[in-house]
């Protein structure tokens, strides 16, 4: 065991005191796809704070992509300003009651706003006024979008479950369908123009209208009626609108509308509660869901395999992506909404058409790097004679040299008894600061290297056996298996050097013993269920084998 730990020990030159190191610890292996370790980029970049709970959120689909938050009886309007974060330039407070929902047209131009008295705005984002309200629900209106064909067509659900169609120039209404038997609560504009939406609500169905046929009645406007099997909190389409995601209580579902409402994926236990909120990034490639328990978790859209989570500080109640995919917001619950955006690395410059080119500089943070001086400026000193050493000015043919001047480094008080071969300190030292069992087997290890490990920890005395002991008690089963022969290694030299532990003379030993007799004795129970388990995975693996050998091909 000595000539297997000295074999393994640290290579140093003859004579050379080389500081003590901490044994290296077992390195933790990545468990995350790489895709899945680009989401650890999206930071924290800004909160704010509103005055009551954040029922909507919405990113303008044109640059600068402003975001529209809809929180009490306002909408505030925000958009980049000084060092890249988000400035509130405006708020629309045209409003009687508690705004409910937003929705950017898709030139970014015209907001729609909904509000709990039943009416819906047209605000102007040029001007911050309202154009125009849609007046005509009998309650809240809970969602709202324009049509993605024709921006003279916008649309709105209410808590009535009543869909309506808008024309934006004149404010008429064009058709009325009693969608939902509850609460609608999502709304988007699917193909086939503008009398074309899907629509999603409390009464659990996911809908697709063509409001063409609507004078036949609500029955024979509805082309494919799906059920999600919860009340409906929120939903998206892909690009296309030929699939539908719909979220509801604990469940996520991706629906095929082009193949008559089929069921493509589905988590049924995405979220432990009810999910408020789902969006798409701009390639539809990455899913973003948020929930009432207070996580936002990221999916890929194809497989709905999961790949990152975001702990909230309060349950989530909507959550919008930035078209330029670089940052999302997520609404909560405590009137807090949050804005996490991606960091990149600076790169260089590309040059123009035409330009000179010049060399790739590097971008330094704070100003340009200065050479280092390797002398400090000093006046030198004004004397007649011949002068020479470094107290002289050369002249304009002398060779300077400049030596390099190691800064002493304080030598830690743990190899300062080491390098003076004070080994019983080194041991009072360990147990007095408790260290960690890395360093503490280290000096284990470096003590058994110089022959010294039976000397050191001879003749302790009682106090010190049991601080020592004590030590060991929470080392046992903390590394790998080097680690773990050099504590048994230190355990017995403890137990062949000491006559107070030939037995335990005080009852604080003999606890100790105690302790020590059980983790042993679990140690070899887990090595026994190690064996145990390891052959019957050969046995397995022997008969699938064996069946793969005899399977004719």
């Amino acid at each position: 065991l000595r000539r297997g730990l000295k074999a393994s020990g640290r290579k140093r030159a003859m004579g050379d005191f080389a500081s003590l190191r901490a044994l290296p610890q077992p390195r933790r292996v990545a468990e995350l796809a790489p895709e899945a370790q680009s989401f650890k980029a999206f930071r924290v970049r800004q909160t704010h704070d509103e005055v009551s709970r954040v029922t909507s959120m919405a990113f303008s689909p044109t640059e600068p992509y402003r975001l529209a938050v809809a929180s009490g009886t306002k909408v505030g309007l925000w958009s980049k300003g000084k060092e890249e974060a988000l400035e509130n330039y405006a708020t629309v407070r045209k409003f009687k009651d508690i705004t409910q929902c937003a929705s950017w047209r898709g030139d970014g131009k015209l907001l729609l706003a909904g509000e709990a008295s039943g009416s819906c705005a047209v605000i102007e984002v040029l001007t911050r006024k309202p154009l125009r309200r849609f007046r005509g629900h009998g309650d809240a209106v809970s969602c709202c979008a324009f049509a993605a064909t024709d921006r003279s067509k916008a649309a709105t659900g209410g808590r009535d479950g009543k869909l309506r169609l808008w024309d934006v120039a004149t404010g008429d209404l064009i058709h009325t369908v009693d969608a939902h038997s509850d609460c609608m609560k999502a709304l988007s504009p699917a193909a086939g123009g503008p009398e074309a939406w899907i629509t999603a609500g409390y009464d659990g169905r996911v809908k697709l209208w063509d409001l063409r046929v609507a004078d036949k009645g609500a029955t024979g406007a509805c082309a494919i009626s799906i059920d999600h099997g919860h009340p409906v909190e929120a939903g998206c389409t892909f690009p296309g609108c030929a699939m539908y995601i719909s979220v509801g209580g604990p469940a996520v579902k991706v629906w095929d509308l082009a193949a008559g409402g089929r069921p493509v994926q589905e988590i049924a236990e995405a979220h432990s509660k009810a999910v408020t909120a789902v969006c798409l990034d701009s390639t539809a490639s990455v899913l973003l869901t948020a929930s009432f328990e207070g996580l936002a978790k990221v999916w890929h859209a194809a497989s709905l395999e999961h790949l990152w989570t975001y702990k909230l500080p309060a349950p989530a109640t909507c959550a919008a992506w930035r078209p330029d995919d670089k940052a999302f917001a997520v609404g909560l619950d405590n009137g807090r909404w949050i804005l996490r955006e991606r960091k990149f690395a600076l790169k260089a410059e590309v040059p123009q058409a035409g330009a000179e080119t010049q060399e790739p500089q590097q971008v330094v943070d704070d100003a340009e790097e200065k050479p280092k001086e390797s002398w400090p400026s000093r006046q030198w000193a004004k004397r007649e004679g011949y002068l020479r050493g470094q107290d002289h000015e050369a002249a304009s043919d002398d060779e300077v040299v400049d030596l390099v001047h190691k800064k002493r480094r304080k030598e830690a008080q743990l190899d300062f008894f080491l390098r003076k071969f004070e080994y019983r300190k080194a041991i009072e030292f360990l147990v007095l600061h408790n260290l960690p069992p890395s360093e503490g087997l280290a000096v284990i290890e470096e003590l058994l290297e110089r022959g010294a490990l039976r000397s050191a920890l001879s003749n302790l005395g009682t106090e010190l056996c049991r601080s020592l002991l004590q030590w060991m008690m929470k080392a046992f089963s903390s590394g790998d298996g080097l680690q773990e022969r050099l504590l048994f290694e230190a355990l017995h030299t403890i137990l062949d050097g000491n006559s107070c532990l030939q037995p335990p003379s005080t009852p604080e030993l003999q606890e100790i013993f105690k302790k020590l007799e059980d983790k042993v004795h679990q140690e070899m129970m887990m090595q026994e269920a190690i064996i145990e388990t390891g052959g019957m995975l050969k046995a397995v693996m022997a008969s699938e084998f064996l069946a793969k050998a005899t399977t004719p091909r």
